[in-house]
């Protein structure tokens, strides 16, 4: 099934994203703004899309439509198309819409109907909650979120439950809280062929963030990260969120991803080759709420991603290098920083399995590699001591 993503909106920005049929994230006033832009890139074309219109509730359904060869497109926030439209309302990066073959309903359901109120939460279990939304508003997330399947197919029934279809038509427009069909002809004529990034540098890694986005936008399409995900081991994947936060408190994960196989893949990155004694209690503390909250999934895999250190000091000065010197590295002698490095590694893995957590495979390490110009290279396993 399709990724859901929930975008939220005002009343005015949705007149208008209706009107044009196009659906968009950013940060006011800012050229760029990589978390919105890692959740935006996990959208993928078909995807379902809906929208969260503050003041009034979730309105549905639409799907994700590519514009040529791409589906997300830049628009600076200097001089926005549609800007005044919008009520200078920053939309960095958009795509189009198109109704859904689930249909266009007239009318929203409120975050109260869709979240809270027990007699809409099927068999008033805990298990059928908005987890995601919930999480979201807790934490005072972005305006772009992906919800997992099951949370989708019940916030539909929500929705389409009593509610009336809206006729086909190329576009609506919303007034009074309802949707209703356009009859004047809008189009767009904003520039849609600049990519997400301006420059040409995809797949450059300088920041921790590089790789999430990286991550989100080509997980299940670029061979390279085939060799992290292995979708012929773990499934093709379904389903992508960036930044997820697990429970009230602050515990997040960088990636998650789920597939095909109800498998899931809980991916934290780091742009440096280390080992924190966080990293334990952000899987542990992750696939032990996924793992109760989420009974369908067959196997939950953490994934650790690391830069890889430099080989040696080219000036023959500095420790944190993989070996000491160019002779080291012939002899195949590891520096002791390295060692040690590997040695708390392992020891992360001997206690990732010691938390007996149901479902939860072995701690999976990768390092990545870089060019000279920075650029994304390959991903390797790092060697497990025996």
């Amino acid at each position: 099934m399709a990724s859901t993503h929930i975008l939220t909106v005002n009343s005015q920005t949705f007149n208008v994203h209706l009107n044009y049929m196009f659906a968009g994230t950013g940060k006011d006033g800012a050229e760029h703004q990589p978390g919105a832009l890692a959740d935006i890139l996990g959208i993928r074309p078909r995807d379902n899309i809906l929208f969260y219109v503050m003041g009034y509730g979730f309105y549905g359904f639409f799907v994700a439509k590519s514009a040529g060869e791409r589906l997300v497109f830049y628009e600076s926030p200097e001089g926005q198309y549609l800007d005044d439209e919008l009520g200078r309302k920053t939309l960095t990066y958009r795509f189009f819409i198109e109704p859904s073959p689930y249909g266009v309903y007239k009318y929203g359901v409120s975050e109260w109907d869709a979240i809270e109120n027990p007699r809409n939460v099927a068999k008033q279990s805990v298990l059928n909650m908005q987890w995601t939304w919930i999480f979201k508003k807790s934490k005072a997330g972005r305006g772009c979120v992906a919800i997992p399947a099951e949370e989708f197919l019940l916030l539909m029934s929500i929705i389409k439950n009593g509610n009336e279809g809206v006729p086909y038509s190329k576009q609506y427009s919303f007034s009074d809280g309802e949707i209703s069909p356009e009859k004047q002809p809008h189009e767009y004529l904003g520039e849609t062929s600049r990519a997400p990034l301006l420059h040409s540098n995809w797949g450059k890694i300088a920041r921790e963030e590089d790789l999430r986005i990286f991550f989100s936008a080509d997980a299940g399409l670029d061979a390279i990260l085939n060799g992290v995900l292995k979708p012929r081991e773990h499934g093709s994947i379904s389903y992508i969120a960036n930044e997820v936060k697990c429970s009230f408190g602050m515990r997040s994960i960088d990636l998650l991803f789920l597939t095909d196989l109800k498998k899931c893949l809980l991916v934290e990155l780091k742009n440096k080759f280390v080992c924190a004694k966080s990293m334990l209690d952000q899987m542990t503390g992750y696939a032990r709420w996924i793992g109760s909250y989420k009974p369908y999934l067959q196997e939950i895999v953490p994934i650790l991603v690391l830069r890889s250190p430099k080989l040696y000091p080219a000036g023959g000065r500095g420790y944190r290098f993989k070996f000491l010197s160019a002779q080291d590295m012939k002899k195949n002698r590891l520096s002791r920083w390295y060692r040690s490095i590997v040695d708390e590694l392992d020891a992360l893995r001997q206690e990732v399995g010691r938390a007996k957590i149901p479902k939860l495979a072995e701690l999976e390490v990768y390092t990545f590699n870089v060019n000279e110009k920075g650029m994304l290279q390959s991903f390797a396993p790092l060697e497990q001591k025996r």
